[in-house]
C-alpha cells in the first residue's frame, strides 16, 4: 500500500461537514495525528502531540470569571504540544467562553468552535480513521456525504436545498443546467458559464475539466423526460479527484428520488382536488361550508374571495392530450392560481373536457391564454360561497354552449370571435336566454320566422351584416363590397318577405334572436 500524505490543520478545517469555525486560525500545514474529547480538568497529560482537544467546555460552568483557569489551560496544552483546540458549542455555551478566547488569542493559541448539530465522533472519525486506514476512511467519508446530501429530500424545496449540500460537500460550486444551458439552480460562486460552455463542446463526462483554478466535472441527466447536466466545480482538486464521482452519481440518484416523491406527491393532490370539486358540484351544506374552504387553501384559495366555475369541452370527439391538465395545473401552481380540475371524457356518457373551479384573480386571464382555442370554455359568474358551486356549473355549461355556437358560426364566416371563452357575467340577456337550452319547438319557431329569407344566400348575409353593423347601410355596403343602392334594395326584399318594415321593434327583436349566433360570430358594432 503506497504512503498516504498526512493529515493537516488545512485538511481538518476545510472539511464542510465537519462544521468548524476559526476563532484564533492555527497553521494550516500543522500535522494532526489524532483528536480525542475531553472535559476533565487536566487534559495536556493524557493527550499525544500533534492531537486536538475536543471540548464543550464543561471545566468553565459557573466558572466564568476565572481568567487563570483558561490560561492554565492554555499552557498546558502548548507544553503537550497540542494542536488546537476544538470547542463545541450549544451544549454548555452558546460561545466560547470569553477568557478561553483571551487566552488563545494572548498565546496564538489555535481555536476553533465545532457547530451544534456536529457530534464529535465526526471529527475524531475523520482524524482518527484517516491515520491507519485510508480505504476504510474514504468509505466512511463517502458515506458521510451521501447521508447529508439525502437531507435534502425532506426540504421545502428539495432540489434547491440538495444544490446547495452538493456545493458545500465539494468545497466549491454545484449548478443544474437545463438542455440549453441555461442555470436552473446553483449554488456557490464558481465559473458556471465558462463550466457550460466546457460541457457544451462534448466534455462532461466523468474526467475532471480545467478551468483556470477550477476542476469541474459534469453527468448528464433526465428528469420528466427531459435531458438536463449536473455539474460541481471546485479549486480544491484533490476533492473532485476522490469525491467527485461518488457525488455525482449520489446526486443523480436523489434528484430521481426527489422526481418520484414529487410524482407521488402530485398524484395525492390531484385526487384530493377531484376529491373536493365532486363534492362542491354534489352541494355542500352551509354547515360544512368552512370546513370546505380550509381544506381549499391547499390548493391557493382564499376563504370567501370570489371564485368561478369552469366547462371545458375539446373541440373535437377525442379525448384532450395528457399533458393539457397537466400544463394547467403547472401554471396555476406557479401563478398562485387557486384551481381544483378534473377531467371528462373518461366514459361515453361524458364529452371530452374538463370541469374547474378557479379563483378570480388577475393570474385567471393568464391561465385562460392556455387554451389557445383547443377547448370551449364557460365561465360561471363570480360568487363566493359555496353553497352556490351546484348552480354555478349550470351557469358555466351554459357559457360553455355560447362558446361553442360562436364559435361554429365564426367558422362559417370571414371574420370572427374563435377564442372560444365566454364569461357569464360579460354576455347580455339576449344571448344568455338563447343559452337555456332551448327545445325543438322554440328553435323551430325562430327559424320559421326567418325561413324565407334563408333560401336566399345574398338577401341572409346582406340582413345579418346590417344588424351587426348597426343599421349603417354605407358600412355594409363597405362590408359586402356592394353600392349602397345594393343593400337597400336586397333589405326592401327583406322586408316584403317578413312582411313588416326593419324600423319595427319587433320585427327587429326577432330577426335578432333568429341569427343571434351569426351577428355574434361577426364581433360587435
Amino acid at each position: 500500500m503506497p504512503d498516504k500524505p498526512p493529515v493537516t490543520l488545512h485538511d481538518v478545517v476545510n472539511e464542510a461537514h465537519l462544521g468548524l469555525s476559526p476563532i484564533v486560525p492555527g497553521n494550516p500545514g500543522a500535522v494532526i495525528t489524532g483528536a480525542h474529547t475531553s472535559d476533565i480538568h487536566n487534559p495536556a497529560e493524557w493527550l499525544e502531540p500533534n492531537s486536538i482537544l475536543l471540548t464543550t467546555g464543561l471545566r468553565f460552568v459557573n466558572a466564568e470569571r476565572e481568567q487563570l483557569l483558561a490560561l492554565k489551560l492554555v499552557d498546558e496544552l502548548r507544553e503537550a504540544r497540542v494542536a488546537a483546540v476544538f470547542f463545541g458549542v450549544g451544549v454548555y455555551f452558546d460561545h466560547v467562553p470569553a477568557q478561553l478566547v483571551a487566552a488563545c488569542k494572548q498565546a496564538n493559541f489555535p481555536l476553533y468552535t465545532v457547530a451544534k448539530d456536529v457530534p464529535f465522533y465526526r471529527v475524531e472519525n475523520f482524524i482518527n480513521q484517516s491515520q491507519v486506514a485510508p480505504d476504510a476512511y474514504v468509505q466512511k467519508r463517502a458515506l458521510w456525504l451521501s447521508n447529508d446530501l439525502m437531507q435534502s429530500i425532506s426540504a421545502a424545496d428539495p432540489i434547491k436545498s440538495l444544490i446547495a449540500r452538493l456545493a458545500t460537500a465539494c468545497r466549491g460550486t454545484a449548478v443544474l443546467y437545463d438542455e440549453s444551458g441555461n442555470i436552473v439552480e446553483s449554488s456557490g460562486d464558481g465559473p458556471t458559464h465558462l463550466m457550460w460552455k466546457e460541457i457544451r463542446h462534448g466534455k462532461n463526462d466523468s474526467d475532471a475539466i480545467e478551468i483556470g483554478r477550477w476542476a469541474a466535472m459534469a453527468r448528464p441527466t433526465v428528469l420528466k423526460g427531459v435531458a438536463y447536466t449536473l455539474a460541481v466545480a471546485s479549486m480544491n482538486h484533490r476533492v473532485l479527484n476522490d469525491l467527485g464521482d461518488l457525488l455525482l452519481e449520489t446526486t443523480q440518484r436523489l434528484l430521481a428520488a426527489i422526481q418520484g416523491i414529487a410524482q407521488f406527491s402530485d398524484t395525492r393532490a390531484r385526487h384530493e382536488s377531484m376529491q373536493l370539486l365532486t363534492m362542491l358540484q354534489d352541494g355542500v351544506p352551509v354547515a360544512r361550508e368552512f370546513r370546505h374552504w380550509e381544506r381549499m387553501r391547499a390548493f391557493r384559495f382564499t376563504p370567501y374571495e370570489p371564485i368561478r366555475a369552469i366547462v371545458a369541452a375539446n373541440q373535437g370527439d377525442e379525448s384532450l392530450d395528457p399533458a393539457f391538465p397537466e400544463l394547467l395545473q403547472r401554471r396555476a401552481e406557479t401563478s398562485g392560481l387557486g384551481l381544483l380540475l378534473a377531467e371528462n371524457g373518461r366514459t361515453p356518457e361524458s364529452p371530452p373536457g374538463f370541469h374547474a373551479v378557479v379563483s378570480d384573480s388577475p393570474a385567471l386571464d393568464p391561465w385562460l391564454e392556455l387554451v389557445d382555442g383547443s377547448v370551449f370554455v364557460g365561465l360561471s359568474e363570480p360568487y363566493t360561497d359555496l353553497v352556490s358551486t351546484p348552480e354555478a356549473f349550470r351557469e358555466a355549461d351554459a357559457a360553455a354552449g355560447i362558446a361553442r355556437r360562436q364559435v361554429q358560426a365564426a367558422g362559417r364566416s370571414e371574420r370572427g370571435l374563435s377564442a372560444g371563452i365566454v364569461r357569464l357575467d360579460e354576455v347580455d340577456p339576449a344571448t344568455w336566454l338563447l343559452a337555456r337550452r332551448l327545445s325543438s319547438k322554440d328553435r323551430g319557431k325562430l327559424q320559421a320566422f326567418v325561413k324565407a329569407i334563408d333560401v336566399d344566400v345574398e338577401l341572409k348575409e346582406t340582413l345579418i351584416r346590417y344588424l351587426a353593423d348597426g343599421f349603417d347601410v354605407a358600412r355594409v355596403a363597405g362590408d359586402l363590397f356592394v353600392h349602397p343602392n345594393t343593400v337597400r334594395y336586397r333589405l326592401k326584399k327583406v322586408e316584403s318577405l317578413i312582411g313588416g318594415p326593419l324600423s319595427n321593434a319587433r320585427v327587429v327583436t326577432n330577426l335578432y334572436l333568429a341569427y343571434h349566433n351569426d351577428i355574434a360570430a361577426l364581433g360587435p358594432a
